[in-house]
Parts: C-alpha cells; sequence; structure tokens
C-alpha cells in the first residue's frame, strides 16, 4: 500500500475525530458580571427570583423576556461562580443548604443553557439531545455541566424522590420550573409543593384509553415508581400498593377520581418530547404577509 495514501488517511481519519471530540466537549459560558474580589460572597437568591418572577408564566418560560433583560441572569450566574457548599462551606452546613442550592444551581444552568441557543433573537423549538451536557458554566469554583448539577442534587436529595420534581430540563415534557426560588428554611414544604403541581402537569402523567389501555409517565416519574411505591408502603404499613396509590395521595378528589379510571391499566413510559418549554411565540398576522 501507499505509505503517502496511508498518511493521508490516517492524517483525516485524526481530523475528523478531533472534530468529533471537540464537538463533545462542552462550551464554557461566563457571566457578563463579575463580583469583585473585595466583595464577601454571599448566598443571595434576589436576582434569581427576578429571573423567575420574570420569565415562568405557568408552566412554560418566556425567554425572550430574558433575552431583552440578561441582567439579573447574568447575576445569578456571577454568584453561584463563588458561592457554594465547596467555596463558602460555612453557609452550607445543613442537607437542606446544600439541597436547595444545587435545584436553583441546576435550574439557572438550563435556563441559561437555552438562552445561549439564542439566534437573531430566537429561541429554537427543540431543544439539543446535549442540552444538560453542551454548556458548562463555573459554579462553585469550579466548571460544571447541568448534568453535573443534577446529579450532585439527586446525591445530595438521597431518597427523597421529590428532588428530582423540581429539577426542570429545559423540555416540554416533565417538571415545570417552579416560580420561586428553591429555600433551605422552605425546603420540605416547597418539595411537597413542587411535586404536587408537577404530578399534575399532563407533560407528566397521561391516561391513554384508546387501543391499549396506558397509563404514560414521564420518564423520570417512570424510574422513581418503585422507589415511590417502597416509600408509600413502609409509611402505610401495607403492601402490593401500586404507582396509582401514590399518585392518589398527592392529589384532590377530582384528580383521584380521574385516576381511578386508569386502574389496571399498563403502566409505560413517555416518549421523549424535545420540544423546549418555552412561551409559544405570538401568532403571525397575515394580514401583514406580502409575497413581494
Amino acid at each position: 500500500m501507499n505509505p503517502g495514501f496511508v498518511k493521508r488517511t490516517l492524517r483525516i481519519v485524526a481530523i475528523v475525530l478531533s472534530g468529533l471530540m471537540y464537538g463533545c466537549m462542552p462550551q464554557t459560558i461566563t457571566p457578563r458580571i463579575e463580583i469583585r474580589g473585595d466583595t464577601k460572597p454571599t448566598l443571595d437568591w434576589t436576582s434569581w427570583a427576578l429571573v423567575l418572577s420574570r420569565c415562568v408564566v405557568e408552566d412554560r418560560i418566556d425567554y425572550q423576556k430574558l433575552i431583552g433583560q440578561p441582567g439579573a441572569m447574568e447575576r445569578t450566574m456571577a454568584m453561584l461562580a463563588v458561592v457554594g457548599p465547596q467555596s463558602t462551606p460555612a453557609q452550607f452546613l445543613r442537607r437542606e443548604e446544600r439541597v436547595a442550592y444545587y435545584i436553583n444551581a441546576y435550574n439557572a444552568a438550563i435556563v441559561r443553557s437555552v438562552l445561549a441557543l439564542e439566534e437573531n433573537g430566537r429561541i429554537p423549538r427543540f431543544a439539543p439531545w446535549n442540552l444538560e451536557s453542551r454548556f458548562q458554566f463555573k459554579v462553585d469554583g469550579e466548571l460544571r455541566t447541568a448534568a453535573e448539577l443534577h446529579k450532585l442534587a439527586l446525591r445530595e436529595g438521597g431518597d427523597d424522590f421529590r428532588v428530582r420534581f423540581a429539577l426542570c430540563d429545559g423540555r416540554r415534557s416533565g417538571p415545570p420550573l417552579h416560580p420561586r426560588p428553591i429555600i433551605a428554611n422552605l425546603l420540605d414544604g416547597q418539595l411537597n409543593f413542587v411535586t404536587r403541581m408537577a404530578l399534575y402537569s399532563p407533560h407528566m402523567l397521561r391516561i391513554e384509553i384508546g387501543g391499549a389501555r396506558r397509563l404514560v409517565l414521564w420518564e423520570g416519574l417512570y424510574e422513581e415508581r418503585d422507589r415511590m411505591i417502597a416509600e408509600y408502603e413502609r409509611r402505610m404499613g401495607t403492601s402490593n400498593a401500586t404507582i396509582l396509590n401514590v399518585l392518589g395521595e398527592w392529589s384532590n378528589r377530582k384528580r383521584r377520581l380521574f385516576l381511578n379510571t386508569a386502574v389496571g391499566y399498563i403502566v409505560t413510559r413517555m416518549p421523549t418530547d424535545d420540544l423546549i418549554n418555552q412561551v409559544d411565540p405570538p401568532p403571525v398576522d397575515e394580514g401583514r404577509l406580502s409575497l413581494f
């Protein structure tokens, strides 16, 4: 075989592989605002609260408002960069403080990741498959992706399945973004509220009566169902419980009647929906359209 041909082929393969590896490397996003060294790093969710108050609309997010007013989002990321369980450990002595921190950090990283997809003032309709790992941010003194923050939140949450329902991954399917920061001193009540609201969402659970009768669960809920059932059985001192028993406990009477229609149904995983959880853009005014 021609040595020159082999060399050229190997060079092309190396270029392709390096390109693929580069494409898989997360892109670092640095806050446009920096907390000065003479300022004592302090946990402060004020800017994150402002972001949430501006952008959360029921179970959707109005990213356009954040594109036009980026200051609060940038201040949130700047604070997260220098504050955290490793950087300022005295502020995170309790588990509740660490759980709340990682939930907020993950949700903020996802919102900032979606904003990084913006082109010409618009957010794409669909999330890339690697949204959680596409970008990395300085959080608690280290570069971390949203995927890493997700793992840290679940690790600190331990056996508390409610933590998973407080993590919004930027897609229309799954838990909606809670419109308030998660606060350590309010953690138990907030997690109860977040879980209840998530389990009411049609993007978390739906009942299909046509063809094969199925109870369709968002993938995170589907994966947590055995742990939720086991926790329910321990607490209630019973056995042979189903996910419907668990869901019924989180529901009001009207919701329980709805869930009871799925008794005996096949429990299955909801297909992935990569639509970004953004507020639908206003309809086009067809009267203004012109072919010329």
